[in-house]
């Protein structure tokens, strides 16, 4: 990458010190060996997305949503060209319950198509917003099902075929929350949103000369995935979040393209883990790091009650810029620690710290029989096919074909999934319409960030992982789901398969 593609903005924290607050922002010491030019974002107050709960209308919660261009300050000084959903940038948080029937109203607003996906949800597959039901511009798109998901943390974004990347590097995503007030009251858990109940949805973006967005799905950018200097939380960079309270549920989405995160705070003080991608652990646990691939999801409860202001940080050396060659290809110095948003508790209300013992019990597959196994091997082929064209990444030697069927599964059964990593590089590995269970990593139990319910699992390089994932409920014999690297440029470029349950 070259010095001109980019405009580069560091944080208040470039190299992760953080020292105190003022009234000049947070003080802090630049790293040394960047490359670009080194600037501050000032101080700006933590962004709380707006929350949608749809409207009752006959026994059905329906959401209307407009996908629509936009124009957003997200430099200090000039906007950029945005897509989002109901707002210029990004969307707004959808919260639902468990057994209500929701209708989604999307309407594509944008002079191209776009298929909108609700990522982690079971669902028939004609609702699922994959590929398959694309929206034509000024056209709307009805999907209605039944929520059957746990209370959870989910994901919906552009599932664009080809496009996929670049739509959502633009703005086209935003957060789900299955919500249950009571059962979280009555467990201790933090629940009332924007009180002690917080979503936090990182991603990373660079701009060109113009403070336009830069992407460039070709190359380097291509073969590990588009990555950004300029870090934001919620679409903002350098965020201070001023929480009312002192011990806060803090929903850690990650929503890059391709960047995977090693998440700590700035003292190292430990926090509570109480659930992943499908939802809440059987019991929480602590630990003082957790780390997320892209479209992976964590909820945790941190303790604040010393009033003492923190930084949420990401540490280098964790993802695929540090492997091997990209390591020295890694022009932009795009693998840093970096301070993601701040924490300053001093004037929030003082909450008692609540030791969580039990929190809910996960299902029990142990004795159930298993229909199938099947192998997936994440593979890459070096050559201009990858590097500059749309090809050269694929699963089982197969580039996604929106007309083949890959796999063939049966309805309301269990199978297990070993997924095979012979490339140079991670890939995070999503399944739609399930949530499913991390058996084992090369024969070793799995992290203690993955022991709960997941839709998204990490494939190291050369590792196998082995998963059990229940089919579920809807099946057709026409329309098809989508298994695939959520590196987002992976999967415009091949490394996606489908599959029908039947």
């Amino acid at each position: 990458m070259k010095r001109r593609d980019f405009i580069t903005k560091s944080f208040a924290t470039a190299a992760g010190i953080l020292t105190g607050l003022n009234s000049s922002g947070i003080s802090a010491q630049p790293s040394a060996d960047t490359e670009f030019l080194t600037a501050k974002f000032p101080l700006r107050t933590f962004n709380l997305p707006p929350v949608e709960r749809g409207e009752s209308d006959h026994g059905k919660q329906v959401f209307k949503l407009k996908i629509q261009q936009g124009e957003t300050r997200i430099l200090p000084d000039t906007t950029t060209q945005t897509l989002g959903i109901n707002q210029p940038f990004l969307a707004p948080v959808l919260q639902m319950k468990k057994g209500q029937t929701i209708q989604m109203q999307v309407n594509n607003q944008l002079n191209e198509p776009v298929a909108l996906h609700w990522h982690g949800m079971i669902l028939p597959a004609s609702e699922d917003g994959g590929p398959h039901q694309e929206i034509a511009p000024n056209k709307t798109w009805n999907a209605e099902w039944k929520v059957i998901n746990e209370p959870s943390t989910l994901f919906y974004h552009s599932h664009t075929h080809h496009k996929t990347g670049v739509q959502v590097w633009k703005g086209l995503g935003g957060q789900m929350q299955i919500i249950d007030e009571e059962r979280d009251k009555a467990l201790n858990l933090p629940h009332e949103y924007g009180v002690d109940d917080y979503p936090v949805i990182i991603m990373d973006r660079s701009f060109d000369e113009a403070g336009e967005f830069y992407y460039n799905n070709q190359r380097m950018n291509k073969m590990q995935g588009m990555h950004g200097n300029v870090m934001l939380v919620n679409g903002v960079a350098n965020s201070v979040l001023e929480p009312e309270k002192t011990r806060i549920r803090l929903r850690l989405h990650n929503a890059s393209n391709a960047r995977f995160y090693d998440l700590v705070f700035s003292d190292l003080r430990p926090f509570e883990l109480i659930a992943t991608d499908g939802g809440l652990l059987s019991q929480a646990i602590t630990t003082n790091r957790v780390r997320l691939a892209p479209s992976e999801r964590a909820e945790i409860i941190v303790d604040l009650s010393d009033r003492k202001s923190i930084s949420l940080r990401t540490i280098k050396g964790y993802g695929n810029l540090s492997m091997g060659m990209m390591r020295g290809m890694d022009r932009g110095n795009l693998d840093q620690t970096f301070d993601l948003m701040h924490i300053d508790p001093r004037h929030s209300e003082r909450v008692k710290a609540k030791t969580l013992s039990q929190l809910v019990p996960l299902p029990d597959w142990s004795n159930q029989a298993v229909a199938q196994t099947r192998k997936m091997n994440l593979e890459m082929q070096m050559g201009p096919q990858m590097m500059f064209g749309n090809g050269g990444f694929s699963i089982n030697g197969q580039s996604w074909d929106m007309n083949v069927v890959n796999e063939t599964l049966k309805v309301n059964t269990f199978e297990i999934w070993e997924l095979q990593n012979p490339s140079m590089m991670h890939h995070p590995f999503h399944v739609h319409n399930t949530q499913f269970k991390v058996l084992e990593r090369n024969g070793k139990p799995p992290l203690s960030w993955e022991l709960g319910l997941k839709d998204t699992v990490t494939v190291h390089k050369d590792e196998t992982v082995k998963i059990l994932l229940p089919t579920g409920p809807y099946s057709s014999s026409s329309d098809a789901y989508m298994y695939h690297c959520h590196i987002l440029e992976h999967e415009d470029a091949g490394m996606m398969g489908q599959f029908i349950v039947v």
